[in-house]
């Protein structure tokens, strides 16, 4: 694991401001050349630092990869954590009604779907993620970014497709539509570059992105409330 400690020279304020400037700068070489093909020269000269310091502060090219991860979980997590926790009230209420399960399955994929909105930061992101959800890269990274936010969101939704679909959580048919809403969000970030050709947009602007949410929820809310109607046949 990285070390977490201030620069022997200017004390803990100014050795934390390098060891985020290491990070952001990482995050753009990463997503830029991926994990094989960026080195620790390459993330310290787009840092302005010395080489020696990501051995400093990371113990090396790893190391800064994995504060890499956990600096994007803190990122995504302030776009997710609200709807997460939301879901996470209504399911603990066994007597939650379907409408506001449904709303509550909504807002986790809306949450999704906004990260598409371009800025500069999220560019940055979105094409070190790209690469890490392809694989390439460490597997204690995949290790910690599957348990530190993937996880928790795949059960939520899996709760919720449970619940409203009526069936066991461990069903193989819950597994495939909790699958089938997640993807639906990420599907458009995955496939950016054809939506901005087929739209003949060139960014993804608020504007842009509230399209497609809105068209994706839609949708969503279709298959949700169809599954409901599944459910209740079954049970006549």
């Amino acid at each position: 694991m990285a070390r977490h400690k201030p620069a022997a020279e200017g004390g803990y304020q100014r050795g934390e401001e390098t060891r985020a400037r290491i990070v952001e700068a990482a995050v753009v070489v990463f997503g830029e050349r991926g994990y094989d093909g960026a080195s620790t020269r390459d993330i310290a000269t787009a840092a302005g630092v010395n080489a020696p310091a990501i051995q400093y502060y990371f113990d090396g090219k790893e190391g800064v990869y994995l504060a890499c991860v956990e600096h994007l979980i803190t990122l995504l997590w302030r776009k997710m954590s609200e709807t997460v926790e939301a879901a996470e009230q209504a399911l603990a209420d066994e007597n939650t009604a379907d409408a506001a399960l449904i709303e509550v399955s909504l807002g986790i994929l809306g949450a999704v779907v906004s990260t598409i909105q371009d800025s500069p930061q999220t560019s940055a992101w979105r094409a070190f993620l790209d690469r890490h959800q392809a694989g390439l890269c460490p597997a204690s990274a995949t290790t910690a970014f599957d348990e530190r936010f993937k996880a928790r969101i795949a059960r939520v939704i899996r709760l919720l497709i449970a619940r409203l679909a009526g069936f066991a959580l461990e069903d193989e048919r819950t597994v495939i539509h909790s699958m089938a809403l997640f993807t639906q969000g990420l599907a458009f970030r995955v496939q950016k570059p054809k939506l901005l050709e087929a739209l003949k947009w060139t960014e993804v602007s608020v504007k842009e992105m509230e399209l497609v949410r809105d068209v994706v929820l839609m949708q969503a809310r279709f298959t949700l409330e169809g599954l409901v109607r599944h459910r209740d046949l079954r049970a006549e």
